[in-house]
């Protein structure tokens, strides 16, 4: 049956690789995570907004965006004021030369992945009016935005083809030390365009999940048991049934829990057994909905890498 749960979980990723490959739109899947750090080189907050909307786009139409993004892989900016001049027009006016400086940039290594830079100039009655007005000219369709974009695309996926026996490495070790949820993070980031490595971190998914539902499963039986031994009551039966139910049906252990719910039972007194069958028929019905979720072993990973997302701290290091 085990088997069976995570050849049902692992179907739906696997077809939609195989249907996939070769495809003109696989490094569509990469995501970047667009950072702007607030207050650097002292550009104002709505240029910075503007800014920040100008990279979304960029990676949109590149093929870099996406909801979540990479935990690990970020696309950044930084605009530097080159020449500033006072116009003799009434009212004067602030006119600048600016560098837009571009970078995809790995965050955990700290180094740049691919870069490039564009000029663009603004003017206006402010310096945040000349900064706007600097920024929205910009060509997103700009040949060497292509060019840096597809760069960081094609380096991207020669760290994952390259990495992944490291990768899979250190899942595993950090799965031996319980880190269950940055093991399926770290192989739950591959993008599925490494075709080889996406499919090598699948096979080890399943067994790093077992052990995870296994390992999370008699810390559960544990607590129930606790709970009700301190309160040998419906008020410690409530509580110790609270936990039972988060427990994965597909984990080892799952029987475990079915003996403690009959033992809690024959030690109910009669005049609460009513109360008993109800909470009885709680935890099985939350039980069937857990084995409902076949893609649950991802959402761990993915609920671990949502924790991890890049922070204006973690790209400070370029400016």
């Amino acid at each position: 049956m085990k088997k069976i749960l995570v050849l049902l979980m692992l179907l739906p990723l696997i077809a939609f690789s195989q249907n996939n490959y070769g495809s003109a739109n696989d490094q569509d899947r990469i995501a970047l995570t667009v950072i702007i750090p607030p207050g650097v080189d002292g550009i104002p907050e709505h240029a910075r907004s503007l800014l920040q909307n100008k990279l979304d786009q960029v990676a949109s139409q590149n093929g870099l965006g996406g909801i979540s993004g990479s935990p690990r892989f970020a696309l950044t900016a930084k605009m530097s004021v080159m020449t500033k001049d006072i116009t003799p027009t009434q009212p004067p006016m602030e006119a600048y030369t600016y560098g837009i400086y571009l970078y995809i940039v790995d965050i955990v290594e700290q180094t740049i992945v691919s870069s490039t830079s564009i000029t663009t100039k603004g003017a206006g009655t402010n310096a945040n009016k000349a900064y706007t007005n600097g920024l929205k000219p910009i060509n997103l369709n700009n040949t060497e935005i292509k060019n840096f974009m597809q760069d960081g695309k094609r380096k991207i996926i020669e760290y994952y083809n390259s990495k992944c026996d490291f990768i899979i490495s250190r899942a595993k070790s950090l799965a031996s030390q319980n880190q269950f949820g940055q093991s399926l993070a770290l192989l739950s980031s591959v993008p599925d365009v490494c075709k080889d490595c996406f499919m090598k971190c699948m096979d080890e998914i399943g067994p790093i999940y077992q052990d995870y539902i296994n390992h999370d499963c008699e810390a559960y039986v544990n607590i129930a048991s606790g709970l009700f031994a301190a309160n040998p009551n419906t008020t410690g039966a409530v509580d110790a049934t609270a936990v039972l139910s988060l427990i994965d049906p597909d984990s080892d252990c799952f029987k475990k829990s079915g003996t403690l719910i009959s033992k809690i039972e024959k030690k109910m007194r009669e005049d609460e057994k009513r109360d008993w069958k109800f909470m009885e028929r709680v935890w099985g019905d939350n039980v069937k909905l857990e084995a409902m979720r076949i893609k649950a072993y991802r959402d761990v990973g993915v609920a671990f890498g949502q924790g991890q997302q890049p922070t204006y701290q973690s790209v400070l290091w370029v400016f």
